[in-house]
């Protein structure tokens, strides 16, 4: 098999990239919405969701394995994850460092960068992760992949609503 044809194999399904290039592979239960949520993005339905489990469940793996799927899938073509945590330290460092533990993998190992302290980029895709803290500035960052709001109950709406 070809690299090339290597490639589209591991990226043509969430469950052969999270098994084969992550090595973390996600149980059923969070294939489910993670499924859901790249139908939405792939066929730009532009569809909202809201992923609640128990602690423990696997949410914040969910989401790091969907961003590192992501940053794969527009690595060439390039777009943006936007992400807002209620505080930056823990939450917002937290997404950081378990995107990029995601990407330090065979396949992406040393190909991926972390810039101004808030953004990971994988080639011309990008994340940015943002306190959404009452006080904090978010100026500048357009989702054109996922907009991603993590523990959104403890973020204010008007804030939400104005920054995001």
């Amino acid at each position: 098999m070809s690299l090339a044809a290597a490639v589209r194999y591991w990226l043509s399904d969430i469950s052969r990239f999270s098994r084969l290039v992550l090595r973390r592979p996600l149980r059923d239960y969070q294939l489910e919405p993670t499924r859901a949520i790249l139908d939405s993005i792939l066929h730009a339905r532009g569809l909202t969701f809201a992923v609640m489990m128990s602690r423990q469940a696997g949410k914040n793996e969910l989401s790091a394995q969907l961003e590192a799927y992501l940053l794969n899938l527009y690595r060439r073509a390039g777009g943006t994850i936007v992400k807002g945590s209620p505080t930056y330290k823990p939450q917002t460092y937290n997404s950081i460092l378990r995107l990029c533990d995601r990407l330090d993998n065979p396949w992406n190992r040393n190909q991926y960068h972390r810039r101004e302290g808030y953004i990971v980029e994988l080639d011309a895709a990008r994340a940015f992760f943002f306190s959404a803290g009452p006080s904090a500035n978010v100026v500048g960052a357009t989702a054109s992949l996922l907009l991603e709001g993590y523990e959104v109950q403890d973020i204010a709406q008007e804030k939400w609503d104005k920054d995001f």
